[in-house]
């Protein structure tokens, strides 16, 4: 298990806490309203508070915020599997609950937005993200969203692949399946990358961050 100095470690480029504010970003990833509301799982509201506090944290210490969603006005690629109910599905989204929950966009300011097309989970296959982030030197990513069996987990398998620092908030995040949601941050994205709560993020990159 990861000690907390070892996750905040600033001589360590592998560790979130190498990267100061200009070079870590916060995703919220597919927080959908309606996917808080029937898909994300009974603790989904919790998480979605959490992602929302960890958006006005982000914002206080200059930290890029970053949406990233489903794309409901796009088809999906057509080698995607049951690509024709997905078709119907988005149709449904559009129509109800396929907005951003609104905890997440109160306050406006320099929040960017990227969707993907839909079949796509990753939301490193959001048009423009990789390009955004590449260019703009950021190189931490913190993750928070739905599901995450789902998009988080898919994103951060990604984006370590990418060869990004990936630290996913357990509390940031839910599932349907509680069970899978805690397999999936102990066995699978803790060995990729870090899992923190909210909490211990905050804390240890206010006392650990270099400010590069």
């Amino acid at each position: 298990m990861t000690t907390f100095a070892a996750t905040f470690n600033t001589a360590d480029e592998s560790t979130p806490g190498h990267y100061g504010p200009s070079r870590t970003a916060l995703l919220l990833l597919d927080f959908h309203s309606i996917f808080v509301q029937k898909h994300g799982g009974s603790n989904a509201p919790a998480a979605l508070e959490v992602a929302a506090k960890m958006r006005t944290w982000a914002k206080s210490q200059n930290i890029q915020v970053i949406h990233c969603l489903i794309d409901l006005d796009a088809t999906p690629y057509p080698t995607c599997k049951n690509a024709d109910r997905l078709a119907d599905t988005l149709r449904a989204l559009k129509l109800t609950g396929g907005e951003e929950s609104i905890e997440l966009i109160e306050g406006g300011g320099n929040d960017i937005v990227f969707t993907r097309r839909p079949g796509h989970v990753s939301a490193l296959n959001s048009s423009g993200l990789d390009d955004h982030l590449q260019k703009t030197g950021i190189k931490s990513l913190v993750l928070t969203g739905l599901s995450t069996s789902g998009c988080v987990m898919r994103t951060a398998i990604a984006a370590t692949d990418a060869e990004y620092v990936v630290t996913v908030i357990s509390d940031g995040c839910a599932d349907k399946d509680e069970g899978l949601h805690n397999m999936i941050l102990e066995k699978v994205l803790s060995n990729r990358g870090y899992v923190t709560t909210a909490a211990e993020f905050q804390d240890g990159f206010v006392k650990f961050s270099t400010g590069k």
